[in-house]
């Protein structure tokens, strides 16, 4: 990644499977409303699932590490995650 003092250093942050409703195509799916919170926002998402590892991959060989793609939701309970950035905790636990 080369050094450069003046970036912020890479976190992780992962959501967790339980996480995910699966949505047949044409089918309905309920998200029943979060717990602890009083601000759920939402955004979509496109979702790409690699197949295969790589490193320094050509344009033109890129593709060939895709499996496929799918849409997201993306639900996040936005007071608890700036509680959580105020308090300089992860805040995985507001998706």
């Amino acid at each position: 990644m080369g050094h450069n003092p003046d970036r912020e250093l890479p976190f992780f942050f992962q959501k967790p499977a339980d996480a995910t409703v699966l949505c047949t195509p044409a089918s309905i799916s309920n998200v029943p409303y979060p717990m602890a919170t009083s601000s759920l926002h939402y955004e979509a998402e496109l979702i790409v699932a690699i197949s295969k590892d790589g490193r320094k991959i050509s344009v033109d060989k890129a593709m060939e590490h895709v499996y496929g793609y799918s849409l997201g939701c993306d639900l996040t309970k936005r007071d608890l995650q700036a509680e959580a950035k105020k308090m300089g905790r992860p805040w995985d636990a507001a998706k």
